[in-house]
């Protein structure tokens, strides 16, 4: 019986003292960039839990995969390796906070290459690879018990664009439910939704965001979308209506209903709609822009009008041209107003062809 205890406690030390040594060596070798020999010992290590009840283990773990996750050749071999770097760093701190700084060190180290992975990836359009390093960067602020708002809107706009539509969702689920971006998130949402099919749960949603946020354009014209595309138009109508009377301050409200008047073929009421908007906020951009390309699509139809003239009605064809000149003017003016409240390139082209077709040919070689 002695000799039996005997030589079972040396066999537990031989088994001590073999997972030792490997520890040791996924260091090494860790140290030394051989990141997949290291990750080779460390996992050799696992299996005794002499080695695994130790904090020191999983931080070297963390670190190994950390390395791997962070070399892009690597990376692509282990995709998991961010995640069980994070989950070893994670045990590691559960054991002790002696070396948190150590592990904020090497975490802090990686979330600056996620970003720029991210950044990199979305501007190559590999808008799935960029919400994977984003989600990487969220689960990593988890590990000191921070939310990164940003990264998880980024990560939804990332898979909304990649047609990852359920990690897209739960992504900007999570932004309404910290009240980050959550009128712009809610919106998203609604408009996925409708894309999948699921109507009513859209509307369900879109009806929770207007009551939290009813002065939001963007999330009206994603509840009125729903009932326009279902040739409800009555209801899409009745909705604004209520909304104008209960609110009749909310330029929203107004351009929204213009909107609605507009897909509903009512030009003359939408222009009514957008002129009560811009009284209320001179410097709304979106009834300006409106009211610029009804009044281009109203110059376009003249043009034609007037083009069907017969050359032997020369005084008909002059007083049309005119009434063409003046058309464009007008959507001169509104373009004109869009540019001085956003200068963007792609407002130029048609800014200068009004002018250049009002006959203000001196605006339109301004335009550069």
């Amino acid at each position: 019986m002695k000799k039996i205890s005997l030589f079972l406690s040396a066999a537990l030390l031989s088994v001590a003292a073999y997972a030792q040594p490997e520890v040791t060596s996924a260091f090494n070798a860790n140290r030394d960039g051989k990141y997949e020999e290291a990750m080779g010992y460390i996992e050799q290590a696992s299996s005794n839990p002499k080695a695994t009840s130790k904090e020191k283990y999983w931080r070297f773990r963390g670190d190994i995969y950390l390395n791997l996750a962070m070399d892009s050749t690597l990376a692509m071999k282990y995709p998991k390796a961010y995640d069980e770097a994070l989950a070893s760093y994670t045990k590691a701190l559960e054991m002790s906070k002696d070396y948190v700084q150590e592990i904020a060190g090497m975490v802090d180290r990686s979330r600056r290459i996620e970003d720029a992975s991210a950044v990199k990836a979305y501007k190559a359009k590999n808008t799935c690879v960029a919400a994977k390093h984003y989600d990487n960067l969220v689960n990593s602020s988890k590990l000191f018990g921070s939310v990164d708002s940003v990264y998880i809107y980024y990560g939804g706009i990332c898979y909304q664009d990649c047609g990852e539509v359920d990690k897209a969702l739960a992504c900007f689920t999570k932004c309404t439910e910290i009240n980050y971006q959550a009128a712009d998130c809610y919106s998203r949402i609604g408009n996925m939704l409708v894309t999948a099919g699921r109507k009513e749960d859209a509307l369900k949603i879109l009806s929770e965001a207007r009551a939290k946020y009813p002065r939001n354009s963007s999330i009206l014209t994603a509840e009125v979308n729903i009932y326009i595309e279902e040739k409800n138009y009555d209801k899409a109508h009745d909705i604004l209506v209520k909304l104008t009377e209960a609110d009749p301050n909310n330029e929203s409200i107004w351009f929204v209903l213009g909107v609605t008047y507009e897909k509903n073929n009512n030009i003359v009421e939408a222009e009514n709609a957008y002129k009560k908007a811009i009284a209320l906020k001179a410097d709304y951009f979106d009834p300006y822009y409106n009211m610029a390309v009804i009044y281009y699509n109203r110059g376009i139809e003249k043009f034609k009008e007037c083009d069907a003239i017969p050359p032997r009605e020369s005084a008909k064809f002059e007083a049309c041209s005119v009434e063409r000149k003046a058309i464009y003017a007008t959507a001169a003016d509104y373009f004109q107003k869009c540019y001085d409240l956003a200068p963007d390139a792609s407002i130029k082209k048609p800014l200068a062809e009004c002018y250049r077709k009002s006959g203000q040919t001196e605006k339109a070689n301004g335009i550069k």
